[in-house]
């Protein structure tokens, strides 16, 4: 939403993947790089050190606006918001959030800043103990801001002590400040964040509580004004109400339900730019294995695809008559929720599921990195009997109980067992813990229980070794239907197959003879390496895709070093013949030797190219 009023700014962009298409506050002088620690505060500095010519600056967040309609009486929420449902056409009126409207306030102002939020409506006597109990905060970094500031700014220190021992909270860094505030409080500000990134240590903290300088930040304002009010008896200061808007991108919108007499299978899949030659491997397979008499309804959940992608992609409908494919946009979905590992952010999308896909009752999900073989039309029509998802037990977390293998170091570095049993809260039920990459969904159930919202603040407001299939696990225990395993077969190495237990070895061995869908999952990747037995699944149904030859270039390279002295600059003749001894050495290892040092090779393999 952008006036010449409103200026849209993506913050942090040269921390991320995504162009928005708007200002950024990677370009002059910036600390786009520190947005991870100082949240909104590196969209302050872009303003102050590349707008020198604005007379008045301010700053809202994307979800956060002032009010400057105060005239108007509206209700608000417990901590003082206006709770408003989306950036419609009606919002920069009805708060009147135009250019003139936001002139006429500003004449004779000095500056206009929130109403101060009264943390004792939430249970807090004084801001240091709100800080203190709040989640996700330490006061030892909060005290040592107030020890740069007495260092830095003596004639502060007062005021920050007045704050702490206050009750009054100048929320959110949203302001809009005359030109000569403005330039005082970036000059104040900059400075002690500085250093106090620098003092403090944020090595053992979680991604929220290393966005510690941006919420000390919001303190250090009401510093600020405390300050200013002090200094100049005659400052011209408003405050208004904040507003929150409770959606700020466009919804995904539905695909329209299919027009035909045959029974509808509705296939959904996720997948972002990167993923589309093997999106397309997965569309193929399944167009290829479902009987001639069910229809295909096709959902990509698009997660960045080009225009070039999607028609490509698109294309594939060919293959079969009685077949659909269809894109929900999911580009601004998740936007704030981290990934780890080889993760990316479009394995969040199918929580997301019950909300959009508002139209459907029971789908089938798969994962992008997947080739179906047999048909499944039964598997995704299965009665549920009461259950709201089906899903096959993840036989690679059993292996990892048994070995021992231990969680991430930020959920405590726990075996498999006791992250399953105490960190997810299974208990003595770990054993029922499934693998997410075939879900059969009653979308109609989790909508009436909303469990949609109640899965992602989960996974936003905690950390998992398996990001949303732990979520899902902790969250639907006791009301999965277990499917059998050759729907979801994962390939291990000798290593971890012989862990498992008698049964589950058995179960392992039945799926890996009959396999119904191949998971990729893991390092074994038919796109890079050589390692996982049912490769030959993929290059099959990729052959049908135009993405084809691309992708086996790719692969001839990365494993046998064939790129031609055309596309990549000439080595020198001791790095071709080392790369020449190293290939035939990683050709004549074992698979279970590759697997348990393939980290290993990757990093030796990029050294030398």
């Amino acid at each position: 939403m952008e006036t010449r009023a409103l200026k849209p700014i993506q913050v942090g962009a040269a921390k991320s993947d995504l162009d928005l298409g708007i200002l950024r506050d990677d370009n002059g002088d910036n600390i786009s790089g520190l947005n991870p620690s100082y949240c909104e505060m590196t969209g302050i500095y872009w303003a102050w050190k590349n707008d020198t010519a604005s007379e008045t600056i301010g700053f809202f967040h994307y979800r956060r606006y002032l009010d400057f309609r105060p005239d108007i009486l509206r209700a608000t929420n417990n901590v003082g918001m206006i709770d408003y449902p989306a950036l419609d056409s009606a919002f920069l009126e009805e708060f009147g959030l135009t250019e003139a409207n936001i002139r006429a306030q500003m004449d004779g102002a000095d500056m206009i800043v929130p109403e101060p939020f009264d943390v004792r409506g939430v249970g807090s006597p004084s801001l240091r103990k709100h800080y203190e109990t709040a989640p996700h905060h330490h006061i030892k970094d909060l005290d040592r801001a107030g020890q740069i500031i007495a260092d830095l700014s003596p004639e502060c220190a007062p005021f920050f002590d007045q704050m702490m021992d206050g009750h009054a909270l100048y929320p959110n860094n949203m302001f809009v400040f005359r030109r000569p505030v403005f330039e005082r409080y970036c000059a104040w500000i900059f400075p002690i964040l500085a250093r106090l990134e620098s003092e403090i240590d944020t090595s053992a903290y979680n991604w929220q509580e290393s966005r510690a300088v941006g919420y000390i930040a919001e303190r250090l304002f009401t510093v600020f004004l405390l300050t200013e009010k002090a200094r100049d008896q005659n400052l011209k200061v408003k405050e208004f109400r904040r507003i929150l808007v409770a959606m700020t991108a466009p919804e995904p919108s539905e695909p329209t339900l299919p027009d035909t007499d045959l029974r509808v299978m509705t296939v959904v899949a996720s997948s972002d730019s990167a993923y589309v030659p093997h999106l397309a491997a997965l569309i193929v397979s399944v167009f290829r294995s479902t009987r001639p008499d069910v229809y295909v309804d096709f959902i990509v959940l698009d997660g960045g695809l080009t225009k070039g992608q999607r028609k490509l992609v698109q294309s594939l409908a060919r293959l079969r008559d009685a077949a659909a494919i269809s894109f929900v946009d999911m580009r601004f979905k998740h936007l704030h929720t981290p990934v780890h590992s080889y993760f990316a952010r479009a394995t969040f999308f199918r929580l997301s599921l019950p909300d959009i896909l508002e139209k459907r009752e029971q789908i089938l999900f798969l994962d992008t990195d997947m080739v179906v073989i047999d048909d499944l039309w039964d598997v995704a029509s299965v009665d549920l009997e009461g259950a709201l998802v089906a899903a096959t037990p993840d036989l690679v977390m059993r292996a990892f109980s048994e070995m021992g293998v231990r969680s991430l170091d930020q959920t405590g570095g726990l075996t498999s067992k006791d992250y399953l049993a105490n960190y997810l809260g299974m208990g003595e039920s770990g054993h029922a813990y499934f693998q997410a990459g075939l879900l059969v969904m009653d979308l109609a159930a989790m909508r009436a229980e909303k469990l949609s919202e109640r899965l992602i603040a989960d996974l936003a407001g905690n950390t998992y070794w398996f990001l949303d299939q732990d979520v899902l696990n902790k969250n639907l225990l006791g009301r999965v239907k277990l499917l059998d395993n050759r729907y979801n077969v994962v390939w291990m190495d000798n290593l971890h197959a012989s862990a498992l237990g008698g049964s589950d070895h058995l179960l392992y061995t039945d799926a890996s003879q009959d396999p119904a869908v191949v998971h990729f999952a893991g390092i074994g990747k038919p796109w890079l390496n050589l390692l996982n037995p049912y490769s030959h699944y993929y290059w099959q149904h990729l052959r049908e895709t135009p993405f084809y030859e691309t992708i086996l270039f790719q692969h001839m390279d990365r494993c046998y070093g064939v790129t031609t002295e055309a596309v990549k600059p000439r080595r020198s003749a001791v790095v071709r013949g080392v790369l020449r001894v190293a290939v035939k050495l990683w050709q004549a290892l074992p698979n279970a030797v590759k697997v348990r040092i393939w980290p290993l090779a990757v990093k030796i393999k990029a050294a030398l190219t």
